[in-house]
C-alpha cells in the first residue's frame, strides 16, 4: 500500500475496498453492540425530536469482540502510517464518529490537531458504510494544511466532497480543514477514526508526556500480536520502534494497563461561526 504524493500536496487520500469484507462485518457486528443509548459508558448521545442517537464512540480497541484492535494491526495499515509519520509512529487515540438520518448533526468545520509542522501527523477514517455526495461525504479545503490562518478564514476558502463506499479508508492530514453535513438519506454513516503522530514530532513540540507516548505505543505491537493470533497464517507488520511490553501477559491484561488512565488528547480546532 503505497501513500501518494498527492497525499503530501493535497492533504487527503482514499484507498478503495483497504478493509477486507470479514473484517468489516465484524466491526459492523462490534458496532452494533456499543450503540446502546442507555449505556453512556465512552460514548455521546443526543437527542433530537425525542429520539435518541448515539454520535461518538470512544477507546475502541478494548472494547467487545476486539476487531478494532485486530484492524489497527492489519498490516496495510501500519503501512500507510510509517509511510507518513516514520518508523516511530503511534496512534493516540481511537474514536468513531457516527451519523444518524435524524439526528441533524453537523461535524463544523475544523482541524483535527494543530501543530508546528515538525513532523507529519494525519488522522485515518475506516468506513463502514458509504458516505455519499451531499449525504455524509467528507468536505475538504485541498492543501489547507499547509496555511496557518485561522480555521474560520481557512473555511471560506473552495472545497470539495469526498464520497467514499463502505470498506474505503480515507486519510488526510490533521491540519487539513474539513466538516460534514448531517444525513439525508442513508441511515447510517459510522467511520472508525485511527490518529496517528510521530515519537520524534511530539517530543519536538511537546505534545504529550513521555508516559502517554510509552502507553500508546505499546498498543501498537499488541495490535500486531492479536492480527497474528487471529490470522495466523498472514504475513505481520514490522514496527521498528523499540517499545518493550511484557509477552507474558494477555492481551486483555495489556490493554487494561494502557487504558487504565485517560489520553487528554489535544482538542481540535472548530470555527464556529454562522453556527447556530
Amino acid at each position: 500500500m503505497i501513500v501518494s504524493n498527492e497525499f503530501f500536496k493535497q492533504g487527503y487520500e482514499v484507498f478503495p475496498n483497504l478493509i477486507p469484507k470479514e473484517l468489516l462485518e465484524q466491526l459492523r457486528s462490534l458496532f452494533v453492540s456499543l450503540m446502546d443509548t442507555d449505556n453512556l459508558t465512552d460514548k455521546v448521545v443526543i437527542e433530537n425530536n425525542q429520539v435518541k442517537y448515539v454520535t461518538n464512540l470512544e477507546n475502541l480497541c478494548c472494547k467487545g469482540n476486539l476487531s478494532c484492535l485486530v484492524v489497527l494491526g492489519y498490516p496495510p495499515i501500519l503501512s500507510i502510517a510509517e509511510q507518513i509519520c516514520g518508523e516511530d509512529f503511534f496512534m493516540i487515540q481511537e474514536f468513531a464518529v457516527i451519523k444518524n438520518l435524524g439526528d441533524n448533526l453537523p461535524v463544523l468545520w475544523h482541524q483535527d490537531m494543530k501543530n508546528e509542522r515538525k513532523g507529519r501527523c494525519f488522522t485515518m477514517g475506516i468506513y463502514l458504510d458509504d458516505a455519499n455526495e451531499d449525504d455524509g461525504a467528507l468536505c475538504v479545503i485541498p492543501e489547507s494544511h499547509l496555511t496557518d490562518l485561522p480555521i474560520c478564514e481557512i473555511s471560506e476558502s473552495a472545497m470539495l466532497q469526498v464520497p467514499v463506499r463502505a470498506g474505503d479508508v480515507l486519510i488526510h492530514d490533521m491540519m487539513l480543514a474539513h466538516k460534514s453535513e448531517p444525513l439525508q438519506k442513508n441511515k447510517l454513516r459510522r467511520v472508525l477514526y485511527f490518529e496517528f503522530l510521530s515519537v520524534t514530532h511530539v517530543r519536538l513540540e511537546s505534545i504529550y508526556s513521555e508516559n502517554l507516548i510509552e502507553r500508546r505505543a505499546k498498543l501498537i505491537p499488541i495490535a500486531i500480536r492479536h492480527y497474528q493470533e487471529i490470522y495466523p497464517l498472514q504475513n505481520v507488520f514490522n514496527y521498528k520502534y523499540p517499545i518493550s511490553f511484557d509477552m507474558n501477559k494477555s492481551v486483555a491484561e495489556s490493554l487494561q494497563e494502557i487504558y487504565a488512565e485517560p489520553i487528554r488528547a489535544r482538542p481540535s480546532a472548530y470555527c464556529f461561526a454562522n453556527f447556530m
